[in-house]
């Protein structure tokens, strides 16, 4: 078995964006810098460009929300619902309840209670591996977010239910940002998750966000996109997989098979006003692959951009994006 590369439990999401600013140093609102820092956490580098008296608070934020997310942690919230099957949680009643709305609305292409399936292909993981055909199918019926029981008391999971936060909790860690960051007064900043990136505020002059995206079928850049403030996650399988006897197996699971995802999609961007539903939209997105994408280039309150393997280029109305050459 060849391993492409190890990645655990929050890097379901090939980095297919980078943002276009200055050095170290930004020029800030009045006379206040702004700050450029990078670290390590969520299991990914993170890159904050904010105030620097504001930098810490929101270090320590996202590490406290990587340490209570992380369905592989041998403490947290997430760890602790799933070895007790029950929790009163605030941010985790938060996230499964924001998710199941958007099942409501998209469909359950997403699903939290994917812990099972996760676990056992193991893809994110430092040992992934082919089930068999049993024990996937037995994962399968572990499957069903709407046998997820929220109410006063908190959350509680059937007894043969794992939740894998995976697809959302990167867009939440950058949900929660935006509000710490309006509580603070913080005129402008930016938080990249790499593949999830929230844009935040009005900059100096008022100049919209310049974001490049990666070409997934390449090295190089696919173009830019334009925007004003927002969240935007990309999905993609062109980074994170890992190969078996000749077969490369995406990181993304269909859910309807219980199988690495087989789209013909490389990469699905999604722009829009909430972290949680820029970060499930692309993972949906990506799985449901171009036949779907139509109807979604022209909703009223999300921007898609997404690249097929054949190099196709498609992005909704009204999207500022300019190709690269063009």
């Amino acid at each position: 078995m060849k391993i492409k590369e190890n990645f655990r439990f929050f890097l379901k999401k090939a980095p297919a964006v980078w943002l276009c600013a200055a050095g170290v140093w930004l020029t800030g609102c009045g006379n206040q810098p702004m700050w450029q820092d990078t670290f390590y956490t969520m299991d990914t580098v993170v890159t904050l460009t904010l105030p620097e008296s504001d930098a810490n608070a929101t270090r320590k934020s996202l590490e406290a929300l990587s340490q209570q997310l992380n369905c592989y942690a041998d403490q947290g919230a997430l760890a602790a619902l799933n070895a007790s099957g029950t929790s009163q949680d605030a941010d985790l009643r938060d996230v499964i309840s924001q998710t199941i709305l958007l099942e409501d609305r998209f469909g359950t292409g997403v699903q939290l209670s994917s812990g099972a399936l996760s676990r056992l292909w193991g893809i994110t993981s430092e040992h992934p591996r082919v089930p068999t055909d049993a024990d996937r199918l037995a994962a399968l019926e572990t499957l069903g977010d709407d046998r997820i029981r929220l109410d006063r008391s908190g959350i509680t999971l059937p007894a043969d239910m794992q939740l894998d936060l995976g697809a959302v909790a990167k867009g939440y860690a950058l949900d929660q940002t935006a509000q710490q960051w309006q509580d603070a007064g913080i005129a402008w900043g930016i938080l990249s998750l790499r593949s999830s990136v929230l844009l935040y505020g009005s900059k100096p002059g008022g100049e919209d966000f310049t974001v490049q995206i990666q070409d997934p079928n390449g090295t190089g850049i696919l173009g830019t996109v334009t925007t004003p403030a927002c969240f935007l996650s990309t999905s993609g399988g062109y980074e994170r997989f890992f190969e078996a006897d000749g077969v490369r197996y995406c990181h993304i699971l269909d859910l309807t098979t219980g199988r690495p995802t087989e789209t013909d999609l490389t990469s699905v961007t999604v722009f829009t006003d909430n972290g949680l539903k820029s970060d499930f939209l692309s993972t949906l997105l990506f799985l449901e692959g171009s036949e779907h994408l139509e109807p979604h280039l022209h909703a009223a309150d999300y921007q898609v951009l997404a690249v097929d393997a054949a190099g196709k280029i498609y992005y909704s109305d009204g999207l500022q994006f300019q190709k690269a050459g063009a």
